[in-house]
């Protein structure tokens, strides 16, 4: 059973996170980045994460009676808009160009502000398309004149400076700037196991677990989850038809290769009615739940293209935009099988599914 479920959760984080054929290595990718970059690079995927981790808690609300339990593995997918597929690449703020190209044995500088000198830097993000980008200096000659203006060069003597070729030194001394290339992904898959057994007093506690497994390219992948759930109609004192409502609290931590950790907290009440008889039933169920997703990133730059950036150490934290989603869905059981599926609205929409195995 471990090594049936080792196996769906490292097929879900490889489809999401190698990319098509295992073209890119995310995590080579991120080590080039400086901090800056990374965090751009990174920030969907924190709410990615937030919105699959928090996916599949709940088929009904019905707590399982005493010792009840069910078995269950939980596919879901996060749905990234177009827009985090993208962000703009952070360029230095300040080039500096001699003076002593168009003054000579002045020690002054000219200063040029970067993100004129590569005004289009829009690139990918980890789910955008799977290309590099060279982004071209196209600002630079016009930044330069600006530049000699701001020091009380005349229009003639520009005329004169760009009759030079020093003009075209300078300008060929601003290089392109190259980024990496996302996954290519619409979307975040995950797969997971969970386990719920109920307890006294209408509680069930539900557990996701798996100890540190080899996901091929993507590294070393561990992954716990815990969560408590009551029954709150039981407290009422009305008669509700035989609808069910409960409410629920859940951590989860995932670790991913070595150097990104996502954690996150969800808080949900969830309504229920089943339909039907022993062997066969229906239970269409919703829920509004309010949660929250952070993402850990440490890592050393490598292979960044500047030696002054390599062997630097990178380390921030994003929080996810994840805050609250409302869920609908529906189960079927037949006997002791049960599937379900369900569709999420929140910070990204998600679809959520699962079969398993339901002793109540």
């Amino acid at each position: 059973m471990k090594r049936f479920l080792s196996f769906l959760l490292a097929l879900g984080l490889v489809t999401a996170m190698v990319g098509q054929a295992g073209a890119v290595d995310f995590q080579e990718e991120l080590r080039k980045l400086a901090q800056e970059n990374a965090i751009g690079y990174t920030t969907p995927l924190a709410t990615a994460f937030g919105t699959c981790m928090n996916s599949g808690l709940y088929h009904t609300a019905k707590p399982h009676k005493l010792l009840g339990f069910d078995i269950s593995v939980k596919p879901s997918a996060a749905l990234v808009p177009d827009e985090d597929k993208f962000f703009n690449f952070i360029v230095p703020t300040a080039i500096g160009v001699p003076m002593d190209y168009f003054q000579p044995g002045s020690s002054d500088t000219v200063w040029l502000d970067g993100n004129d000198i590569w005004p289009d830097r829009e690139t990918s993000t980890i789910f955008g398309p799977d290309s590099a980008r060279n982004i071209a200096a196209t600002g630079a000659d016009a930044e330069l004149e600006a530049g000699l203006r701001a020091k009380g060069f005349s229009d003639a003597q520009i005329a004169i400076a760009r009759a030079q070729p020093q003009w075209n030194q300078a300008i060929n001394n601003i290089p392109a700037i190259t980024t990496v290339p996302g996954l290519n992904l619409d979307g975040l898959p995950l797969v997971l196991p969970q386990v719920s057994v109920g307890l006294i007093f209408g509680t069930e506690v539900m557990v996701r677990y798996l100890p540190e497994i080899d996901a091929g390219d993507i590294g070393k992948v561990k992954f716990w989850g815990v969560g408590v759930k009551h029954s709150i109609s039981q407290w009422i004192p009305l008669p509700l038809f035989g609808i069910d409502i409960t409410g629920q609290y859940v951590m989860q931590q995932l670790k991913v290769g070595e150097i990104l950790e996502s954690n996150h907290t969800a808080m949900n009440v969830q309504v229920s009615r089943r339909f039907g008889f022993i062997l066969l039933s229906v239970t269409p169920y919703a829920g509004f739940g309010l949660e929250s997703s952070d993402l850990k990133v440490d890592y050393v730059i490598e292979n960044s293209g500047n030696p002054q950036l390599d062997g630097s150490h990178v380390a921030f934290d994003l929080d996810g935009d994840n805050t609250s989603r409302l869920t609908v869905g529906g189960r079927i059981q037949l006997a002791f099988l049960t599937v379900n599926a369900d569709y999420s609205m929140g910070a990204y929409d998600s679809y959520s599914a699962g079969v398993g195995i339901t002793l109540r």
